[in-house]
């Protein structure tokens, strides 16, 4: 049976064969986190200019054809973007389609003093 002291000297042995094991993954792990940070970088102002290219009538298979890969983030499109609806005198919005409701009502043509929808025949001959 081994002594304490033979346990431990094994432990550290095993330890420091674990920890040269991890070392190039270490090195690599932190220039790994680096060029992502810089390719995460470039997102933005690929997007905006495979944009342009397509703007200037490339095709997204002439692009592909080229190397350039559709880029992971577009540039927001200003057609894309919603406005604001005007507001209403009341403080509402108004809203983009007229609503469904019943015929409108005008005052009739006649003498009797009723009203008609809109549409309808007021003159009888």
């Amino acid at each position: 049976m081994p002594n304490t002291h033979e346990v431990l000297r094994r432990a550290q042995e095993i330890q420091e064969a674990r920890t040269a094991a991890i070392m190039p993954l270490a090195e690599v792990l932190s220039d790994r986190e680096e060029l992502l940070s810089k390719l995460a970088a470039l997102d933005e102002p690929y997007g905006q200019a495979y944009a342009t290219a397509e703007a200037g009538g490339w095709t997204t298979d002439e692009l592909t054809a080229l190397g350039a890969d559709e880029p992971v983030k577009r540039p927001k499109s200003r057609a894309r973007t919603r406005r604001a609806s005007p507001k209403k005198p009341g403080g509402t919005e108004a809203s983009a389609a007229p609503e469904a409701s019943s015929p409108a009502v005008v005052p009739a043509q006649d003498s009797t003093g009723t009203a008609a929808p809109v549409g309808a025949d007021t003159h009888s001959n």
